[in-house]
């Protein structure tokens, strides 16, 4: 009941965003380590979570959720996929997760918005934070030790290092963008990235960067007049043209800088290999999840194109095509794009953090398969889910562009309804 005033107050959120919110940190900490069974089935059984979460909803605020169009056409032809894919069992255990990922991550979006989903997923952070630091000191040879490949750096509680720097990348935003300036906020974003630079994953440290990057050009271009938006982007467009000028002229000392060689650390035979299989079937793809089986003769001629034992094509850009096929890619980009006009488009006022990370999704995914067709696409859901979803159906609740809740105050009722009968 609305009180006489016609003020609503912000605790009395309908228990939809706490229901969202718990499903959103669920999701995300599972998602992390779904290379492990029992989190793996445990992220399979959240869309029912979520089926009930959008049931026990006001009927009228479902009706307004918003499913985003690309969203749906990059779902639905990665379903299809199954039809024409040359491994049915991996197929099938991969498109469960796909379904997963992206209901779980539309619906925590579209009932949370900008503001709530950031604030829940750096209170979930600080968590993962804490338990990676605890592990470094209560069981420094194991979470230290090379992974299986061999390749050095910490992982702590994460399988692999490259899990782990992402995930301090990611923390790294989230925490700088959601906590208030003063001693708390530097606390944690140094924790974030001690772990990552003992991660020494170059290519999460590189992402971070250049997503900070063009935050702070969102951020001094969103405040001031056309002219000091026009000066910010001429500066930016300038120092961008220098980097790769000089990224052109001396690539060995950039490849020094990121701590890789000429071959990317094998990545460019995997790619050569890729390629050329994505050329045997450009249009459909293998379908999602129909490679990268040990048991998948694909597999074996990849393996032994490239002289490796890989997984995952290392890129995300190669690796949807191989998959779903250059319809597939195109429809994902049709995703992504979606997204950065939504983040970048100054009347949303949604601050920097959802540019962050999306740019640091689209960078990590030119080294890693996980952003494009891994835990990455909960956040490419969770993205497109929070900057399509109306402001009216996240309840009551308003944001200030910096993410600060407060109070809405709508139009007062009329004297004859406030007075009563």
């Amino acid at each position: 009941m609305i009180p006489a005033d016609g003020r609503v107050s912000v605790r009395s959120r309908l228990p939809a965003e706490t229901s969202a919110a718990l499903l959103l940190a669920v999701a995300f900490v599972l998602s992390q380590w779904s290379d492990f069974l029992v989190a793996r089935w445990l992220l399979r059984l959240l869309p029912v979570w979520a089926g009930l979460l959008l049931l026990t909803m006001p009927k009228l605020r479902r009706g307004r959720l918003r499913l985003p169009l690309p969203l749906t056409a990059f779902l639905v032809w990665c379903l299809a996929s199954f039809l024409w894919t040359f491994d049915r069992g991996n197929s099938l255990r991969h498109l469960v997760d796909l379904v997963a990922l992206v209901s779980v991550g539309w619906v925590a979006g579209q009932v949370l918005g900008v503001a709530a989903a950031r604030r829940t997923l750096a209170r979930t952070v600080m968590y993962v934070v804490v338990a990676s630091v605890l592990t470094m000191v209560l069981a420094p040879a194991w979470s230290t030790a090379p992974g299986a490949d061999g390749a050095p750096g910490w992982h702590g509680p994460f399988p692999h290092k490259n899990g782990l720097g992402f995930f301090c990348a990611f923390a790294v935003l989230t925490l700088w963008t959601a906590l208030p300036r003063g001693w708390s906020r530097r606390l944690w974003v140094g924790l974030g990235l001690g772990l990552l630079i003992g991660s020494r994953s170059a290519s999460a440290l590189g992402a971070l960067g250049a997503a900070a990057a063009l935050m702070a050009w969102h951020a001094a271009r969103s405040q001031g007049s056309a002219r000091r938006r026009l000066a910010v982007d001429t500066c930016a467009g300038a120092a961008l043209g220098l980097l790769g000028a000089a990224a052109m002229l001396w690539p060995d000392v950039v490849f020094r800088i990121l701590g890789r060689d000429s071959s990317l650390t094998g990545r460019r035979a995997i790619w050569t290999a890729v390629e050329h299989w994505i050329g045997e079937r450009p249009v459909l793809g293998y379908g999602f999840g129909g490679v990268w089986d040990p048991s998948s003769p694909l597999t074996m001629a990849i393996w032994r194109e490239s002289r490796f034992d890989a997984f995952y094509a290392h890129n995300g850009y190669l690796d949807i095509p191989l998959q779903v096929g250059v319809i597939g890619l195109v429809l994902l980009i049709a995703v992504l794009v979606g997204i950065l006009v939504a983040a970048i488009r100054p009347v949303r006022s949604v601050g920097s953090w959802p540019l962050g990370v999306l740019v640091l999704l689209l960078l990590t995914a030119t080294t890693e398969s996980a952003p494009f067709s891994g835990n990455g696409l909960l956040l490419v859901a969770l993205l497109a889910g929070v900057l399509t979803a109306p402001a009216d159906t996240r309840g009551e609740i308003r944001h200030l562009p910096d993410g600060v809740a407060r109070e809405w105050s709508p139009a007062p009722p009329p004297a004859s309804l406030a007075a009563g009968p």
